[in-house]
């Protein structure tokens, strides 16, 4: 069976458990709102346990500026954006509103009571993520190793050292006006075959990249790698290169 890209999307999994529409989707009724938002919370609460930060992160992010948006304007923020990795983020030009269309005052008042109880559910657990993300983020350790003059390129090496573990990435940096958090990286891993130890020696063998900056990130923890370590490794490399690239700018100035 040939599989078409129809068929790939098809079969996708949602990369989020629950869409911004179930605050308003029809029934409008407290219990039935407290159901689907107690089952997201418990499947949260399954990734937190396990310090797996990403996408549970993202969309409680977005379920917070939701109920805000809804609370403040009474409008629904929604977004097209098509998802290539587990720890994209949603930046502000990717979110798009509506007005929400709720006549009934019987209903209204009901909708109202249902925002008021989950917003404040939701924030305590945005709170609760981003204090384990804080976790993750401050355990992990960067230091440029090969090629500091080279920093400012957009694109480099990555080497995180898991315990015993060595993985190798190339990063490129989308280019954009000004480097911040949410700038986007790619990272394409580098096949290994055996442990490395030594970072030149693999680094030799590319061609063209030997100029290029490498980042030593060491882990302190064993926690999750694809839903938890990568994303932090990036934004740690992506936070040290602005902080460097904001002193050099300074030093300018003088």
């Amino acid at each position: 069976m040939v599989t078409t890209e129809k068929n790939r999307k098809k079969n996708k999994k949602p990369m989020f458990r629950l869409g911004t529409d179930w605050v308003f989707s029809e029934p409008i009724d407290f219990e039935h709102k407290q159901y689907l938002l107690y089952d997201f919370l418990q499947y949260a609460d399954k990734k937190i346990e396990k310090f797996e930060i990403y996408p549970i992160y993202t969309e409680i992010s977005l379920h917070l500026a939701n109920l805000q948006s809804i609370s403040n304007e009474f409008k629904t923020l929604y977004f097209t954006k098509e998802f290539q990795n587990i720890d994209d983020e949603v930046l502000i030009s990717d979110l798009k509103y509506k007005p929400l269309n709720i006549k009934s005052e019987k209903e209204f008042d009901e909708f109202n009571e249902i925002v008021k109880f989950a917003g404040q559910k939701i924030l305590n657990y945005f709170n609760i993520v981003k204090a384990v993300y804080t976790i993750v983020y401050d355990s992990i350790s960067v230091q440029i190793i090969k090629n500091p003059k080279s920093q400012n390129l957009d694109s480099g090496f990555i080497h995180l050292k898991k315990g015993n573990e060595n993985h190798v990435w190339i990063y490129n940096i989308e280019k954009r006006d000004r480097l911040t958090i949410d700038t986007k990286m790619n990272l394409t891993k580098l096949d290994i075959s055996e442990n490395v130890n030594d970072i030149n020696a693999l680094i030799e063998k590319h061609d063209g990249k030997k100029h290029l900056p490498v980042f030593l990130l060491t882990a302190t923890y064993d926690f999750p790698f694809e839903p938890t370590l990568i994303p932090a490794a990036k934004r740690k490399v992506l936070n040290y290169l602005i902080q460097k690239r904001t002193i050099e700018n300074l030093k300018k100035l003088k």
